[in-house]
């Protein structure tokens, strides 16, 4: 009898024993999952109205609207020194600060570490060197956080700028290549989209962004998933899209036509052209025979001092009123292939411009003139229409047109990481804007606990076979 109570009690202890390693080895490959940060509830911009993001900067944190940018690997901040002051703008207006997404004081932070002052780009190559932009800023490595209650890491690169252009607002990169700056002995610090991954808040090098639309629905807000995206949003298509080795251009597509249906019909692009998507800047770049299809389809006339096409309010309320459509077809080559269609009302061309691109707000058209195909670009325009997926493990990305439902639930799927695709990896559920327990401190929680019952009753099993020894 004694060796039957034995016996059973020792396959007891072995059926825990092995309970316990698989519960370990769950834990261990519980990877998080996609992180959604919550837009602000404000469209900001003097070229806009955009859907912008909050950040935090700085220790303690400094709340900071910001636009995002899918190219930038560091974010931009307007600094309170200059950003609102006579040497960076004719007329201050009160309202600077806000309408700037609030300004960053270098003087309130413990947590500076200062670099120098640096280009957002050298030598023509860099941050939108294509399109022309010169913008020098006082760069850092700082205290970062997303959202408002979003994950933060310190050692982040911030660059804080002054002059009203080309960032009237600043703005937060989603791009993963590191920053190196020379003043540090080459030292290579990463993007907040790798320091995500690294620390484990998200299982892949990968996000989603659409960028919101005022004029749909009831003011449709941005939207922001690292490793993830949302399914009832966009509209599934059988285009995949390869990146280029271009890391400062490299979300390229063949953009093989534009259409224009209204009170005509016509067509915009007379032959394919491979064309860079990014949010960094708001316009539509096009070659310039494409310009004056646009032109005449839509009456528009360029306004030599400002450089923008202005469209006064009798203009604008019969283009609104005409309904007219412009259609863009995409895909990875320019003849034949799977492709996509992106259809724009007009207004999603309606954007107001104001001071100091222009004296008086006024309305305008987010079209531009390339001098080259290094500047033909898909900009944050484009992307209040498109839902864009960037997987930079995979050197892939999706385009894809939104959805309009107003009373859609979220449907987030995880992008996984490369390291993981062939193993058996579980996800947790996608976290919002929380920085509380990842996955893997969760199943980290259940294991401990399991060991300790299980040294409880190992415990109890050791007494009880020395009471029958005996």
């Amino acid at each position: 009898m004694g060796f039957v109570v034995h016996h059973k009690m020792m396959s007891l202890a072995i059926l825990l024993v092995i309970a316990v390693s698989i519960t370990m080895s769950s834990s261990q490959n519980t990877q998080p999952g996609p992180l959604v940060i919550s837009p602000s509830q404000y469209f900001d911009g003097n070229d806009g109205p955009w859907s912008s993001f909050d950040i935090r900067v700085g220790t303690p944190e400094q709340y900071i609207r910001t636009l995002v940018s899918t190219a930038s690997p560091h974010s931009l901040v307007p600094l309170s020194e200059f950003a609102c002051s006579s040497s960076v703008f004719t007329a201050v207006r009160p309202d600077c600060a806000v309408s700037r997404g609030n300004l960053f004081n270098l003087t309130q932070t413990s947590s500076w570490h200062d670099v120098g002052v640096y280009g957002i780009n050298q030598n023509g190559v860099g941050l939108e060197a294509n399109l022309g932009y010169n913008q020098t800023a006082q760069f850092g490595l700082e205290h970062l956080g997303i959202g408002l209650e979003g994950p933060s890491f310190d050692n982040q690169n911030i660059g804080g700028i002054a002059t009203p252009e080309p960032f009237y607002l600043g703005i937060f990169g989603l791009n993963n290549q590191p920053i190196n700056f020379s003043t540090l002995g080459n030292h290579s610090s990463p993007s907040f989209l790798t320091s995500l991954k690294d620390e484990k808040k998200i299982p892949s090098l990968s996000w989603s962004y659409t960028a919101g639309a005022k004029y749909r629905l009831k003011k449709v807000l941005a939207q922001l998933i690292f490793s993830g995206y949302d399914t009832s949003r966009f509209k599934e298509n059988t285009v995949s899209f390869t990146m280029v080795d271009d890391v400062t251009r490299d979300l390229v597509v063949a953009l093989q036509s534009i259409s224009y249906s209204g009170s005509t019909s016509a067509t915009l692009l007379s032959s394919p052209i491979d064309i860079f998507i990014d949010s960094t800047d708001p316009h539509i770049w096009l070659p310039a025979d494409a310009c004056d299809a646009f032109e005449e389809a839509f009456g528009l006339r360029l306004d030599s001092k400002s450089g923008l096409y202005l469209v006064n309010d009798t203009h604008r309320a019969a283009l609104l009123d005409s309904k007219a459509e412009v259609s863009f077809r995409l895909s990875d080559v320019k003849s034949g292939g799977d492709t996509a269609t992106i259809t724009f009302p007009y207004d999603a061309f309606d954007l107001t411009a104001d001071y100091p691109l222009v004296d008086n707000r006024t309305y305008y058209f987010p079209l531009r003139r390339a001098n080259n195909p290094g500047q033909y670009t898909l900009g944050r325009t484009f992307l209040q229409e498109a839902y864009l997926s960037a997987d930079y493990e995979r050197k892939t990305f999706n385009v894809s047109a939104c959805i309009w439902d107003q009373g859609a639930k979220q449907t987030i799927i995880t992008i996984p990481s490369t390291e993981f695709e062939d193993s058996n990896l579980t996800s947790v559920q996608p976290s919002s804007n929380r920085s509380g327990l990842s996955g893997g401190a969760i199943a980290g929680i259940v294991a401990a606990s399991v060991v300790t019952g299980i040294l409880v009753i190992a415990s109890v099993i050791v007494i009880i076979l020395r009471k029958r020894r005996k």
